[in-house]
This record gives structure tokens, sequence and C-alpha cells, in this order.
């Protein structure tokens, strides 16, 4: 038995250094993850922003568009309107 101690121990250094690799290799992965989800995260706020600014514009449109064409003298300046012809 005492011939194999060698080989055991060769064997338990050798699984070390490949599990302190595989350890090594996932911690980098999971830092490039990691970055990519915060670059993901920042192109959603961004395109959730776009969207938030789309709608409050549609609903500014609305609410210009919804005023009765009797009411546009009262409701906007009149620069804004075209010369009549």
């Amino acid at each position: 038995m005492r011939f194999l101690m060698p080989y055991l121990a060769g064997g338990a250094v050798a699984a070390f250094l490949a599990a302190a690799g595989l350890a090594w290799l996932l911690s980098a992965k999971v830092d490039r993850l990691q970055a990519r989800v915060q670059t993901l995260d920042t192109m959603l706020t961004g395109c959730n922003g776009r969207v938030a600014d789309l709608h409050l514009d549609k609903e500014r449109d609305h609410a210009v568009d919804s005023i009765p064409d009797s009411d546009l003298g009262r409701s906007v300046p009149d620069r804004w309107l075209l010369p009549a012809d």
C-alpha cells in the first residue's frame, strides 16, 4: 500500500489543479456574463425611455388634435396658424 501513496498524492494534486482551473474558467465566464447583463440592462433602460417618450408625445399630439377648429384661435398662438388663402 505504501508504494501507492505517491500516485494517490499526485492524483490528488492533479484533481485539485483541475478543479482550480475549472473554477478560474467559470469565474471568468461569470464576469463576462455579468458585463453582458449590464450592457443589456442599459440597452433595455434606453428602450424603455424611448417608449415613454413616444407615449408622452402621442398624448400631447392627441391633446392638440382634439382641439376643435373653432377654438384654435384661443388655444394656439397666431404664429402657429397658416395664413388664410
